[in-house]
């Protein structure tokens, strides 16, 4: 049975106030750094006290009814065994993260290219079909020309189906190959001491779990970044960026790249879950959290708030069988 005292507030936990904090330590960003982490439109920090729910790729919902049945199993804890280790979290504790691995995009990339490849295939064969039947050649016969079409089609559609099937099947009895993590995690947001942590290098295993930088959430700015797709359209994500050195957190690796509007709601959620004055945002992910928090759990006694209120979003790729 895991522990499940509440977490408790360090004297660096963070509050809205601390944004107002002066600045003492000039800039020492470099060009480089400016023109990539640090670009964009800086957003003001804000005090919101509704939250709307997380953008997060990866997340999967789970009804009310699917998480009482969850709850009930006798294995169940919101804090699993080995919890503290998750290079992934979105708790009461911390919001945390890591990119999957470099197999896991090529095996993905794959599947993705074989699914593709079927389909398109088969509508290429499709209509090279019906052009043989409506628009015959002269050169040869009508079978001739069909069982030319056929073979020649066959050639990409077998291959996408091979890869697709491949890649599919790795994934089935190869998961953690397939769809791991990297060692350790990229960045930390910690609700309970208020601090940013930005590691060293997720993707070796010497350097998984070292810290490069450690530093109070206050002293970051938030920068919106926009980009053009394909067609022409803007999409954005989030940079937090300390304001003096070159320490910075990427939220498009959490939130994706999406609409601004989008982006600027997970930048509220964002200040609402670090201020610890304020409850934890009362949306669906961090439901089964709740009462491990002290802000929250005093403020759902004080409203009388059900502890089991709604549904839950869990991260999907840590609960993969």
């Amino acid at each position: 049975m895991t522990d499940l005292t509440p977490i408790t507030y360090a004297d660096s936990a963070h509050t809205s106030e601390k944004f107002l904090w002066p600045r003492s330590e000039p800039c020492h960003h470099g060009k480089r750094f400016r023109l990539s982490a640090a670009s964009g439109q800086r957003l003001a920090p804000r005090n919101p006290i509704i939250s709307t729910p997380p953008v997060a790729k990866g997340l999967e919902l789970i009804i009310p009814a699917q998480l009482r049945n969850i709850e009930s199993q006798p294995d169940f804890s919101p804090r699993p065994e080995g919890y503290q280790q998750l290079q992934i979290r979105m708790d009461e504790e911390c919001l945390r993260y890591t990119s999957q691995t470099k197999a896991n995009f090529i095996v993905g990339a794959c599947r993705g290219l074989g699914m593709v490849g079927f389909f398109l295939s088969l509508c290429v064969l499709f209509l090279s079909l019906l052009l043989s039947i409506f628009f015959p050649s002269h050169n040869i016969s009508l079978t001739e020309e069909i069982i030319s079409v056929i073979l020649t089609n066959s050639v990409f559609i077998l291959l996408s189906l091979f890869m697709w099937g491949v890649a599919s099947l790795i994934y089935r009895i190869f998961p953690n190959f397939a769809a791991g993590f990297q060692p350790g995690p990229m960045w930390e947001l910690n609700r309970s001491t208020g601090m940013v942590k930005v590691f060293a290098n997720s993707a070796k295993k010497s350097t998984a779990w070292q810290i490069a930088h450690e530093l109070p959430f206050h002293e970051f700015d938030c920068y919106i970044q926009s980009s053009p797709t394909s067609q022409g359209i803007a999409q954005y994500n989030l940079s937090l960026v300390h304001y003096s050195v070159e320490a910075h957190v990427a939220l498009v690796d959490m939130f994706g790249v999406t609409s601004r509007m989008e982006q600027l709601a997970a930048w509220d959620m964002i200040q609402h879950y670090m201020d610890t004055s304020q409850p934890l945002p009362d949306i669906p992910v961090f439901e089964m959290y709740r009462f491990l928090d002290p802000t929250t759990a005093q403020a759902d006694k004080d409203i009388g708030r059900p502890p089991a209120f709604g549904g839950i979003w869990m991260i999907q790729p840590l609960t993969r069988k």
